[in-house]
């Protein structure tokens, strides 16, 4: 299968971070993700971890949105560490796949056991290796051999792995079959001692014998990680759990990935646009009529008109499509019938006795009905034109045959369409037909203006990485299914002034010259990479901080309890408070300067601590007391020496005439559209 531009980007980018670290870990550099990251000279700052070995743990994240290829890129990525900080494994030994939801991993299971799926051929190509796919119920059929000659991807769950109820602890428990080849026998006390030495965080049966678990041989292949949705695992037990592995590396996929991680590389939602893989515009259309059933006919029409063109562009392609409705409903147990709410079987028996469609045609999908389990949605003998479920298809299910989404769930409420609309994104085949309307994706709606909807669609649609403005979403509320358009006309008088202009138009843009090129300046490679942190005034950090000194031990007295009775602290200020080496570990935490790395950052609040205690007497041992305000003050600081440092990188690279600003480079300029 062959890649699109922005995934071969990424797995351009991708390599280039794996061949430098792997050069740091050569050097035997303890932190190795750390430095390469530095060496790169990213724009963000490298948060460190470490496995449970105490060894560097690279972990970094692909920010795609839904519908990009996430589990395609996995498979990439795997390859290629492979291929550089893993090439001593020879494509062999143990990978953990993790997925966060049942639907998503029976998608990846399901494609990772077919050797014609283009996931399992991308890997087999990458690895030239044969490669095995086990489960968490035929895994303890693992040999030593196969370990030391296939590839052998484990598949689990995260909840699984998580030491929280009876059944995950079955993961750490002493196990029988193939797992005991693993280890030492058991009257072998002197070579469980030297694993356990060696693997310093295996769990024990006694001093001096190993357990034979799940867990344990996880720990022993100290396996990369592919962590599916990783924006699912941000729990410190998530993280400790997989840290636990002794992972080698973590490769984490999202879409919405938290603030904290190592995004190494972002795929914007117009790449995918461009690339033809997503259905965009979603057009929104609100039932006129306050009524569920309206709302229902319509999606019906849309549906057969969609169903029409598809027809027609069967005939003229040979590519089949066959548009989809899914409808979500605000009730679904069969205990929750009959109690004022829309439930599914209502909407089955509206559809099939009032709609006229058949009853093959129509599924529902819920967390105790699945009618469409080991359905082949695309197959052309497939009749399912409708899916009716309430939340079962949230995340991970991704059918591109799915066009269109009716929510008869009050929109107004937290459980709403927006969970959802992810799942009418992807377009079939990743191929634009010359049907715009086979292009597009559709939402209707019951009880909500369509511009209040628009509003919480965007909304969905930034949780799917989709972020931007609402140019993707189109109100088709008004009468005549159409978007207004206001037009404006050149008065008479005018027109002969005027006329169509056939060239194109650009504005000029700063521009660096490197060697013989140019290329656009950027503010973070051109110019914070010249800042010198140890070159900030820090003399200037003269701030008296008495009164805030003076005001935080009164509030503080207040909100202090003393054993028996309120009492004042003033004896006991030093028990209570927070060290001011914890202040400033806190300190170089949370200043918001992702530029600098936490080295840099370290400098700063140090240098700023010296200075405010040679100049605040009473400062030292009390900094907990004002560390909000310091923080403050320090922000400002940092941001006026910053913009100083940088004022004066861009003079210097006017003043020896390598920044331009004009139109030569082509990469440069920019195009003002027509």
């Amino acid at each position: 299968m062959e890649l699109k531009k922005y995934q071969e980007r990424v797995i351009r980018e991708i390599k280039t971070f794996l061949e430098t670290l792997a050069q740091e870990q050569a050097k035997g550099n303890k932190h190795a993700a750390y430095d390469a990251c530095k060496e790169l000279k990213f724009s963000w700052l490298y948060h460190q971890r470490e496995n449970g070995l105490g060894k560097d743990l690279p972990t970094f994240c692909i920010k795609v949105p839904t519908g990009g290829g996430k589990t395609l890129l996995a498979t990439q990525i795997l390859g290629l560490a492979y291929q550089t900080i893993l090439k001593s494994r020879n494509g062999c030994g143990l990978v953990l796949w993790v997925t966060p939801s049942d639907q998503i991993y029976k998608d990846t299971l399901k494609a990772l056991k077919d050797r014609s799926h283009f996931y399992r051929q991308s890997l087999e190509i990458w690895l030239s290796r044969r490669i095995e796919i086990w489960e968490k119920t035929d895994v303890h059929r693992l040999t030593p051999s196969q370990l030391q000659s296939n590839l052998n991807i484990f598949l689990l769950q995260l909840a699984s792995t998580n030491r929280e109820s009876r059944e995950q602890l079955k993961f750490f428990r002493d196990s029988g079959g193939n797992i005991v080849q693993h280890f030492p026998p058991e009257d072998e006390a002197e070579a469980h001692e030297k694993l356990k030495e060696k693997i310093t965080n295996l769990d024990m049966l006694s001093d001096e014998l190993v357990k034979t678990s799940l867990g344990n041989l996880v720990r022993l292949c100290e396996p990369p990680v592919i962590l599916d949705e990783g924006h699912k695992a941000t729990s410190d037990l998530a993280r400790k759990t997989i840290e636990g592995f002794n992972a080698s590396i973590v490769v984490e996929l999202s879409a919405t990935p938290p603030k904290e991680t190592n995004v190494l590389v972002r795929v914007s939602g117009k790449e995918l646009l461009d690339e033809e893989m997503i259905k965009l515009p979603m057009n929104i259309s609100n039932s006129n009529q306050n009524s569920w059933e309206a709302c229902l006919g319509q999606a019906r029409d849309k549906r057969e008109e969609l169903a029409r063109i598809a027809q027609k562009y069967f005939q003229e392609t040979g590519q089949y499509i066959r548009p989809m409705v899914l409808v979500q409903v605000e009730r679904t147990g069969k205990e929750q019938e009959g109690k004022g709410f829309l439930h599914s079987e209502q909407i089955k028996d509206h559809l099939i006795q009032k709609l006229g469609i058949p009853e093959a045609a129509i599924k529902i999908k819920t967390s105790e009905k699945d009618d469409i389990e080991g359905i082949e949605l695309l197959d052309e003998e497939c009749p399912v034109e409708w899916i009716i479920t309430k939340a079962a298809l949230k995340e991970g299910w991704d059918c591109p045959f799915a066009y269109i989404l009716v929510s008869l769930n009050n929109t107004g409420s937290q459980l709403s369409m927006t969970q959802i609309v992810g799942r009418v994104l992807r377009q079939p085949y990743a191929k634009r037909t010359p049907h715009p309307e086979l292009n597009e994706s559709y939402v209707f709606c019951l009880r909500r203006r369509a511009a209040d909807i628009a509003l919480q669609v965007k909304k969905a649609l930034e949780d799917e990485g989709y972020e931007g403005d609402l140019a993707s979403v189109v109100d088709r509320s008004e009468e005549g299914g159409k978007p207004q358009i206001r037009e404006t006309r050149i008065r008479e008088e005018y027109r002969p002034l005027y006329k169509k202009f056939e060239g194109k138009v650009y504005l000029p843009r700063f521009c660096v010259k490197e060697g013989d090129q140019y290329k656009p300046l950027d503010y973070f490679r051109h110019l914070i990479s010249q800042v010198d942190v140890s070159k900030f005034n820090y003399a200037g950090v003269d701030w008296d901080i008495a009164d805030d000194l003076a005001a935080a031990r009164e509030s503080f007295y207040r909100m202090t309890l003393g054993q028996d009775e309120l009492e004042r602290l003033e004896e006991k200020e030093s028990l209570i408070l927070e060290t001011d080496e914890k202040v400033l570990a806190w300190m170089t935490a949370n200043l918001p300067f992702e530029y600098f790395g936490q080295r840099e950052i370290g400098e700063i609040a140090e240098r700023i601590y010296e200075r405010l205690c040679a100049v605040n007497k009473d400062l030292k041992g009390r900094l907990g007391l004002v560390k909000f305000a310091i923080k403050e003050r320090a922000v400002g600081f940092i941001q006026r020496e910053t913009d100083l440092q940088t004022q004066k990188a861009f003079e210097e690279l006017f003043d020896k005439k390598r920044l331009q600003f004009y139109l030569e480079c082509k990469e440069c300029r920019f195009e003002i559209l027509g």
